[in-house]
């Protein structure tokens, strides 16, 4: 059975970072360092990040690819510049994952993404840790428990990237669909799935489709949603997950804190953990 684990490393120019700020009362937009501060960490870590997720692939028997800005990657951004300029250079690197996932799920049998921060704590194999008949993602279901309480409210100022407005995001799509809207919120910065699996969930089979009812959703004049929820939904690859899972009936195995434990400040979860999410992008905590 051959196994791959993979993660995908584009320094993004100056130039196309993106302002995740979220929004005041009064319908300003906070402006953000957050983009620079991401670009900075990585940058500072990169080799450190890069030897750790391939020492974490020899060490369970699995071959390792590292993605970056090549031509490949030149190609399939040239869809998104071309017919959907408003979608930031952020997001297009998030779905490039899904689409390296399902291509490489022609050559191998089971594949592991890992977001460029996350850090591997562990030997054990991520693989044989979870259903084969499954996809395995964890869920942000709690982080977005405030924002799904004020979404009715003047008080909602989210941001584009809250799992709170992914939430509605994905609730306004199925709504279109005539399906239950309530859903799951996942957070992909780890994934691990069959090649069968991949090919179910068939994230780009009618991917233009799925862009154009984003686009309906939040540009649509007569939204159910209030304006300041309906104006910062995005076009992120975690809505479309989710959205596609509900579409296609795909069985979720929800990967536990111990397998992505999300780091949002300078301090480590006592006890431990297999994978660390560093939210925070404090890698010198463990590099």
């Amino acid at each position: 059975m051959r196994d791959v684990v993979f993660s995908i490393y584009i320094d993004i120019p100056e130039s196309k970072l993106d302002n995740p700020g979220y929004f005041l009362l009064d319908g300003t937009q906070v402006k953000s360092e957050k983009s620079h501060m991401v670009k900075t960490a990585l940058k500072q870590y990169e080799q450190s990040l890069n030897k750790n997720k391939k020492d974490y692939a020899d060490a369970i028997g699995a071959d390792y690819i590292l993605y970056g800005d090549d031509r490949q990657y030149y190609d399939f951004c040239k869809m998104f510049r071309e017919k959907y300029s408003q979608i930031s250079e952020y997001d297009i690197i998030n779905f490039y994952k899904h689409w390296l996932m399902r291509e490489l799920a022609e050559k191998y049998n089971r594949v592991c993404y890992l977001d460029y921060d996350v850090v591997a704590n562990t030997t054990a194999n991520i693989f044989d840790a979870h259903n084969p008949k499954a996809f395995a993602c964890a869920e942000n279901n709690f982080q977005a428990e405030d924002g799904k309480k004020k979404a009715g409210t003047i008080y909602y100022i989210k941001d584009i990237r809250n799992p709170a407005t992914k939430y509605w995001n994905c609730h306004a799509m199925l709504m279109e669909e005539g399906l239950d809207p309530d859903t799951d919120v996942f957070n992909t910065g780890i994934m691990v799935a069959t090649s069968d699996v991949i090919k179910q969930l068939g994230y780009f089979d009618n991917f233009e489709d799925v862009l154009q009812l984003m686009s309906k959703v939040k540009y649509d004049s007569n939204s159910m949603y209030p304006a300041n929820v309906q104006r910062v939904f995005n076009y992120d690859n975690e809505t479309v997950f989710a959205y596609l899972r509900v579409i296609n009936s795909i069985e979720i195995d929800y990967i536990n804190d111990d397998w992505h434990c999300m780091v949002f400040d300078h301090l480590m979860p006592v006890g431990g953990a297999k994978m660390y999410h560093m939210i925070s992008k404090q890698f010198g905590l463990l590099l």
